[in-house]
């Protein structure tokens, strides 16, 4: 016999499943871009990648070094047919699923009437949307 208490909420239900199924999609890309990049096929050789980190080189110095400037935005969208370019896009893409699994749950806290916790789940929905494209400069 179940316990009714033990019974997970449906908004953490709803969010779980979203950022887990979401999250495992994003693996899938982050292996085949590694094994690209591993390969050899990359946009920026890994040597300079790691070598200018061990060297203590900011984000601007490393990108100078490497393309000559700072990229804007999602520079990988161009560069999806390389090793890091396509690590890139999986790693934002793990990011993305929170969107949709905070809305969603948001929207069903507010609907079981837990007003606050509802509104901070799309508070925080509504800043990843702004990290993720990009209105806030990283530097």
């Amino acid at each position: 016999m179940k316990d009714e208490s033990m019974k997970a909420p449906l908004a953490g239900i709803i969010y779980g499943e979203i950022v887990y199924w979401g999250l495992l999609a994003a693996c899938v890309v982050v292996v085949i871009g590694s094994v690209l990049a591993f390969l050899g096929k990359n946009y920026v050789p890994v040597s300079y990648w790691i070598s200018s980190i061990w060297q203590g080189k900011s984000v601007a110095e490393i990108w100078k070094g490497a393309v000559g400037a700072l990229p804007n935005g999602h520079w990988y969208l161009s560069h999806l047919n390389t090793g890091d370019g396509l690590t890139a896009l999986g790693i934002s893409l793990g990011v993305f699923p929170v969107i949709p699994g905070l809305l969603l749950c948001g929207a069903e806290l507010i609907k079981e009437r837990e007003i606050f916790y509802g509104l901070l789940a799309i508070g925080c929905g509504l800043v990843v949307i702004i990290g993720l494209l990009g209105l806030v400069p990283a530097s």
